[in-house]
């Protein structure tokens, strides 16, 4: 009968060690975890802006690390190409009510690239080796109508353009810069996808928005988590009274009440006297209920200043409602991610492009399409 009695819980409430993992691990560590995420890549984005901007200035002093490098492109001697993305799509119409509309949804993309040089402001000629990774944003402004259905969009990276390059800056051998002596090829500045697995980054267009604009989107996230795993904690403060303010002690049953609302729903109540005189009550099982007949005294969870948050049995435990945490992080986390990925632009995810009206015709649209989808070259961003 002690055995038993040791054992004894709230009706509804959860065992000890599921009461901490659902409000310790999931609902606190868990979501505060995320937050964590959410924030380190607000700081990331601001500290990319913050390169950006500085970017502008022509007295920047260049230096190994994580770099945002602005200058005019120049091609490696011999090659035709710096960067160039070709975006290959598929078109569909539809009609609805009588009006029509139509969708260019993406179904491949090539990337060429070869090492290429940007000119500094400060006069440095920085060489830049991408991958077929990199993530090239610039106009789509070439574009070819390969029938009806397909067509193939275009953005390219043109000598005398300038851009922003986003990656890790290294000191290295320049195989353009003439020999010195013995000694081999002169060092210069390198430019290579950052270490923390991240594309890199090439734009023809400021990037200090862009990137303060994802800051402040997962910023929000940071914060919006944050509030949720506080909002969580404080539903279930009794939970942490018992934990930090409670103590365990002997306590004497005064009455056991059965309280019958009708043919479905009976409560079980237990009132009980602690040694303070306090006077404390709960809510049992109908099994703990038959075995607390004849029973004068038994383990509580006692909270001397809030004892309404004071509990039957020796251990803290949370009301089975706290089952919530599990969903409620699944769907912020799952939420964020999705959010993250929806936001991102062209260059980050697949292109998909709507517009009113149905596909245009095959032969007007093949007189107006070059015969080969050429990159413009962009007019010069003014620095600002």
């Amino acid at each position: 009968m002690e055995h038993r009695i040791w054992l004894l819980v709230s009706r509804y409430h959860l065992d000890a060690w599921q009461s901490s993992l659902l409000v310790d691990v999931v609902a606190t560590a868990g979501l505060l975890a995320l937050a964590a995420i959410a924030l380190r890549r607000s700081r990331r984005e601001r500290r990319a802006a913050a390169q950006a901007e500085a970017s502008f200035r022509p007295d920047v002093q260049l230096a190994p690390g994580e770099a945002v490098v602005m200058g005019t492109v120049e091609r490696e001697q011999g090659a035709d190409v710096a960067v160039r993305v070709e975006v290959e799509q598929e078109g569909t119409e539809a009609e609805s009510s009588g009006v029509w509309s139509h969708e260019w949804n993406e179904t491949n993309r090539k990337v060429r690239v070869h090492p290429f040089y940007l000119r500094h402001a400060s006069g440095a000629r920085i060489r830049v080796e991408p991958d077929e990774d990199v993530m090239l944003v610039d106009a789509l402004d070439g574009m070819v109508l390969v029938d009806r259905t397909k067509r193939v969009r275009v953005a390219e990276l043109v000598p005398g353009e300038q851009v922003f390059a986003v990656g890790e800056l290294r000191r290295a051998p320049d195989p353009e810069a003439p020999t010195e002596g013995y000694r081999g090829r002169a060092q210069g500045y390198l430019l290579v996808p950052p270490s923390y697995g991240r594309p890199m980054l090439l734009s023809s267009e400021p990037l200090g928005q862009r990137f303060a604009r994802r800051a402040a989107f997962h910023l929000r996230w940071a914060v919006g988590v944050a509030a949720a795993a506080l909002a969580f904690n404080a539903v279930f403060a009794p939970f942490h009274a018992r934990r930090w303010l409670g103590e365990t002690v002997n306590v004497s049953v005064t009455q056991l009440r059965e309280n019958e609302e009708d043919d479905e729903n009976t409560h079980y109540e237990v009132s009980m006297r602690a040694a303070d005189g306090a006077a404390l009550s709960d809510e049992v099982s109908h099994t703990d209920f038959i075995q607390l007949r004849g029973v004068e005294r038994l383990k509580a969870r006692y909270v001397p200043s809030w004892s309404s948050a004071s509990t039957i049995g020796p251990d803290v435990t949370v009301h089975s409602a706290a089952y919530l945490a599990l969903p409620l992080f699944g769907a912020l986390a799952l939420a964020y991610v999705l959010r993250a990925h929806s936001t991102r632009p062209w260059y980050e995810q697949k292109l998909v492009e709507q517009g009113s009206g149905k596909l245009p015709g095959s032969e007007s649209a093949a007189q107006q399409a070059p015969k080969r989808p050429e990159g413009r070259r962009r007019k010069k961003p003014t620095p600002g």
